[in-house]
């Protein structure tokens, strides 16, 4: 599926020889690429990967764990997306522009650097370049003399937070566009204006979005001297996502990959070029496109048959609207504090690092209703790792090599570490904790600057008689975050089950998160009523409710026994501690509606977005606008016709269908829904059909087509979606597969 506009492509970054040391060579430079000799067996490719590490450069990113991005400019007042290019700067004016609150609301959510859209495809430069005079200098705002970069730049210095900037490398309003040495030349000076008049620049963030030029060719960018103006301009900044040092995740989700490995194969093919490479300087232009969307980028499988290994760590990135510009008709869509923890713990607790998109409004300001939810996130962070629950446990390790103890594991410092003895691949570290301990949270931390090592491990409970264990993962890499269900105990250990070499842990922690509730059954369809339980995995709080999906208060009502519903209701619930609300609530959706015995699809939904089979489509379970939340059928290009048993004929009132749509990801609604019933699966009758024409939008949404069927008596439903086929002319992918998809058909 093509989620985004972007063409990724690779870039390696060799420093020096291979080396496999513990420790950083003498000079302390970072060894992040290492070259495979043809033949090598695999005990020395896993060997050699065990020991590639990120830059100075990475290592700081990687550091900061949660970032920001800001999209702002002219989308923010046309209510766009993506502009034309031939809109006018008088059209930029925010009314009541403050970078200064941006920075503060951005610092006070545990972000820690603010990424600009210096310039977005629609060409409007944020700053008064002297290269074009499509730029705020002939816009109305501060009287044609203002400076967003400069502002934002200013008040992160202010709050000391890093800065970066994003550039479009596709520029829709320049003329030369197309005309490769002259844009390339056009692009570099504006590159160059944004990297030395705003102090130092950490990220450089570029995308592969590409059109054609007013001449009518293709843009070819000069990648290599774009790298070559950073390194020379900002040596301390790192280039994402179309440059040598950082890599895209692959999604816009905000989910990271549950094996994510920093170390990857071939993404340098020119080798030459790699060994003639200076020893201070990367080699920026030997890369060649590549595809680093695969869920598995980096297993002994992948790099048995590499020529090369670099470190080349994700970056995730998603938005906190639908969009990734201000749109007023999202204010009340923003996600939610407890869908941003979610999100923080699938990418910063999958060792990516986590860039959130958080547009501006018309104003110029951040919108109150993405301040509320940042808040709560950050409040929910907050209570949860506030206390290292394992710190100062007596730890035994079955193996531990001189001056790296398993105590340096839980002594609250990042720069030591324990490890094994050379050739040992495998361990056991067994905590004694002071007292008797409840949480459900654990972290842990590999001291990458020697390498990335784990590759499977698991935590188990002492309970008195056996070990019994509570939770597994794969790669650990700069930060691996777990969650599970709250157990009791005193006795844990971690096991390494298996490492490329000797395993290493610079940060181990247990934590308990706030209460939070749990809602029996978790949701989904019934067809005459369901007893609904509620509970806290800390005994003894008061837990209040809703069951019309609003957020309770202290005064909606208090649990105290069993909930019976006979319709269809959204139940959301939260604990209070103290006469306090948690901010953490937990929601579960109820559909009252016919049981389907089965259910059959007559062509084939796409692999990729199959959900739990065709069994998706009536679990009562309804999918969110995040296509990727697993709970959609994706069909790429094919229509959809699914064929419901009800087992007997009943009498039906309402046919319901749910279609997602979000263009930007070639996700259109269906051109038409058709429904027409049986009642021997022979005879059908007329259908009942409903046209939706292709309408160009931005908005993110999940809606409904239902069909009312008056009384009538059946057995068999047959459902038909048709697929818009391809994406239309006015689209940026026009002429690509279009995709549909469904979740959710109710019977009633």
């Amino acid at each position: 599926m093509r989620v985004v506009a972007l063409t990724l492509c690779t870039v390696v970054i060799p420093l020096t020889p291979a080396g496999y040391s513990q420790e950083l060579s003498g000079n302390g430079m970072a060894r992040n690429i290492v070259v495979i000799a043809p033949g090598e067996p695999m005990e020395e490719v896993v060997r050699k990967a065990a020991h590639v590490v990120p830059s100075p450069r990475q290592m700081a990113w990687q550091e900061m764990e949660f970032i920001a991005f800001v999209h702002f400019g002219t989308n923010t007042f046309t209510d766009r997306e993506w502009g034309q290019g031939t809109e006018s700067p008088a059209v930029f004016n925010p009314f009541d522009f403050d970078a200064r609150q941006w920075v503060r609301v951005i610092r006070n959510a545990g972000m820690k650097m603010v990424i600009i859209t210096a310039k977005h495809h629609d060409g409007l430069c944020l700053w008064p370049s002297a290269y074009t005079d499509h730029s705020i200098k002939n816009s109305p705002w501060r009287g044609g003399k203002g400076d967003v970069v400069g502002e934002v730049a200013s008040a992160c210095r202010e709050y000391g937070l890093k800065f970066g900037v994003y550039l479009s490398p596709w520029d829709r309003h320049e003329q030369s566009y197309g005309d490769s040495p002259r844009y390339n030349e056009h692009f570099r000076n504006q590159l160059r204006e944004l990297l030395t008049h705003y102090g130092e620049v950490s990220e450089v963030w570029f995308d592969g979005a590409n059109g054609e030029g007013p001449n009518g060719k293709k843009q070819v960018y000069d990648w290599p001297s774009y790298y070559a103006l950073i390194r020379d301009l900002q040596p301390k900044a790192v280039i994402a996502v179309m440059g040598p040092d950082v890599r895209w995740v692959g999604t816009e989700s905000g989910y990271g990959r549950e094996t994510e490995w920093s170390v990857v194969p071939d993404v340098v093919q020119d080798l030459d070029a790699v060994a003639a490479g200076s020893q201070q300087n990367p080699v920026d232009g030997a890369f060649v496109p590549g595809d680093m969307m695969a869920n598995d980028l980096g297993s002994r499988k992948k790099i048995e048959k590499a020529r090369a290994l670099v470190w080349y760590p994700s970056e995730t990135d998603v938005s906190i609207r639908p969009g990734w510009f201000y749109h007023a008709d999202q204010d009340t869509r923003v996600k939610t504090p407890e869908k941003l923890v979610d999100i923080y713990y699938s990418s910063v607790g999958r060792n990516s690092v986590l860039l959130l998109n958080i547009p501006p409004d018309r104003r110029g300001r951040i919108h109150d209703s993405d301040i509320k939810s940042l808040t709560g996130m950050r409040t929910i962070l907050d209570q949860t790792f506030a206390v290292n629950l394992a710190f100062g446990a007596a730890v035994r390790a079955s193996n531990e090599r001189a001056r790296h103890s398993a105590t340096y594991a839980v002594d609250n410092d990042n720069g030591t570490y324990w490890t094994t003895a050379d050739g040992v691949a495998s361990a056991t570290l067994e905590y004694s904790l002071p007292a008797r301990t409840t949480f459900d949270r654990a972290l842990l931390q590999e001291y990458i600057r020697v390498g990335q090592r784990v590759e499977r491990f698991h935590i188990d409970l002492w309970d008195g008689v056996r070990w019994n264990q509570i939770v597994q993962g794969t790669t650990i890499g700069y930060k691996r975050l777990l969650r599970f269900p709250a157990v009791t105990g005193e006795k844990i250990r971690l096991v390494i089950d298996e490492s490329r070499t000797s395993p290493t842990l610079s940060t181990f922690g247990l934590y308990k998160a706030p209460p939070r509730v749990q809602v029996q059954p978790n949701g989904g369809r019934f067809e005459k009523s369901v007893t609904v339980r509620l509970s806290s995995d800390v005994p003894g709080v008061a837990i209040h409710y809703t069951l019309d999906g609003t957020r309770p208060t202290l005064q909606a009502p208090r649990y105290v026994s069993p909930i019976v519903l006979d319709y269809s209701a959204t139940v959301t619930a939260l604990a209070a501690v103290g006469g306090e609300p948690c901010i953490e609530a937990t929601e579960a959706r109820f559909t009252r509606c016919k049981s389907v015995k089965n259910i059959v699809v007559d062509k084939s939904y796409s692999p990729k977005y199959q959900g739990h089979g065709v069994v998706t489509l009536t679990d009562g379970f309804r999918a969110t606008t995040d296509f990727n939340d697993r709970a959609w059928l994706g069909f790429e290009s094919n229509d959809m016709t699914a064929t419901l048993d009800l087992g007997k004929k009943q009498r039906l009132s309402t046919i319901t269908a749910g279609f997602l749509q979000q263009q930007g990801s070639w996700i259109f609604l269906p051109s038409q829904v058709a429904v027409s019933l049986s009642v021997d699966g022979k005879k059908w009758s007329t259908a009942l059909e409903t046209a939706c024409p292709v309408e160009r939008t931005e908005e993110v949404l999940v809606r409904d087509f239902s069909f009312p069927v008056k009384e009538t008596d059946a057995r068999y439903i047959k459902v038909v979606a048709r697929n818009v086929g391809v994406c239309p002319p006015w689209h940026s992918g026009a002429g690509d597969k279009a995709w549909l998809f469904v979740d959710e058909i109710i019977v009633q």
